[in-house]
């Protein structure tokens, strides 16, 4: 076939090409100025600097005092509505792991003055306007004195503890008997355990009535929640005296073994494991079933219940390590089986750490075959 004379015979790609220019149409290169350098980078790079050290500038003022322990005690005794948040801070101050601190933590005029502010605080009672703030301020106070190295704090932390004029300040006493736990271990139990007025205030907190307080919370579908103020008193007591020891306290935790409110009987199994008692195997054993309905009893939301399955199964987990390192002869059967059982389950109740809950069941069977 025959192509007309007039078709071109370049390729269509580049006859579609539009014409070049010449080198003479384009515009000459210039270097650029230092006008030009300067808008293109120095003045962006003025303003970041500008906002970096506004934004320094506040977070100093926002912080400022708040790693001075004198300042922060100041503020606190001003008992205005942020003198919570200064209690917040030097709490904070006092449980840092910062090697800083240390001192701090032995600071016996700081521990005073402190216990002086929140005796004085306890003269009033913690109703009408400023409630929330008084309840919170204690709080933090007695976590800040339960930090302490010293027990300069105690006599207070044990007047906060049994004081309840008012339904709300059994908060008060939940925190000060937590801070005496804390304290204990801080200070060596030893002290604690002959000291009989702590020890007759924590026995009588550990057969505290559920009654008083407000009323039981409930769960999205209606069900009351098993959680009661008064039990939780029972609980945080039973940690204590597991923490504390001695004879008086060890029998009193083995007659909670049987207490009817859940965190009471795992602190009195945790306990008893401390000290290498096998009377905590079967409490031991119901904190590590997985499918323990009992665990999360007292929470009414569906991520509060996860959390709580979970954190029960990671405690029974590690008390059972506390009690074979602490009981080295006992039998350890029924436990080892818990265990397999619980590294072995899919842990349908719980929907996160599954995989650190059943690693942390295996790594304690193999901990407990290697121990003698």
């Amino acid at each position: 076939m025959a192509f007309p004379e007039s078709a071109s015979s370049e390729p269509l790609e580049k006859a579609a090409l539009p014409p070049r220019r010449s080198v003479e149409s384009l515009p000459p290169v210039e270097a650029p100025t230092a006008t030009f350098l300067l808008q293109l980078f120095l003045i962006p790079l003025l303003i970041v600097t500008i906002v970096v050290v506004l934004w320094l500038l506040f977070s100093w003022i926002a912080h400022m005092g708040r790693d001075n322990p004198q300042e922060l005690v100041k503020a606190l005794a001003s008992g205005n509505d942020s003198s919570w948040q200064r209690a917040y801070e030097l709490a904070d101050l006092l449980r840092s792991p910062d090697p800083r601190y240390d001192s701090l933590r032995r600071d016996s005029k700081l521990a005073r003055e402190l216990a002086a502010f929140l005796d004085k605080d306890l003269n009033v009672a913690a109703k009408g306007e400023g409630e929330a703030v008084r309840v919170k301020r204690r709080m933090f106070l007695c976590r800040a004195l339960g930090s302490f190295e010293i027990a300069d704090g105690l006599p207070v932390l044990m007047r906060a503890a049994k004081e309840e004029r008012d339904p709300v300040e059994v908060q008060v006493r939940l925190a000060a008997l937590e801070a005496i736990t804390t304290l204990a271990h801080n200070c060596g139990p030893a002290s604690f355990q002959e000291n009989s007025d702590l020890m007759q205030l924590l026995l009588e907190a550990s057969r505290e009535p559920d009654g008083g307080g407000p009323a039981p919370s409930t769960t999205r579908d209606g069900k009351p929640t098993t959680y009661r103020p008064h039990a939780e008193i029972r609980a945080v007591a039973a940690f204590a005296l597991g923490v504390i020891g001695g004879d008086e306290a060890l029998a009193r935790l083995k007659i909670m073994l049987a207490n009817a409110y859940p965190n009471a009987r795992y602190n009195a199994a945790t306990g008893l494991a401390r000290h290498g008692d096998p009377a905590c195997v079967s409490v031991l054993k119901e904190m590590l079933d997985p499918d323990n309905a009992q665990a999360a009893s007292d929470e009414n939301n569906d991520r509060d219940k996860d959390r709580k399955r979970a954190t029960v199964l990671m405690n029974g987990v590690r008390a059972t390590l506390i009690y074979a390192e602490a009981n080295a002869q006992a039998d350890k059967a029924e436990l080892k089986a818990a265990l397999k059982s619980l590294a072995d389950s899919p842990l349908t109740q719980i929907q996160t750490d599954r995989s650190k809950i059943q690693g942390s069941a295996l790594e304690a069977m193999r901990l407990i075959d290697k121990s003698p």
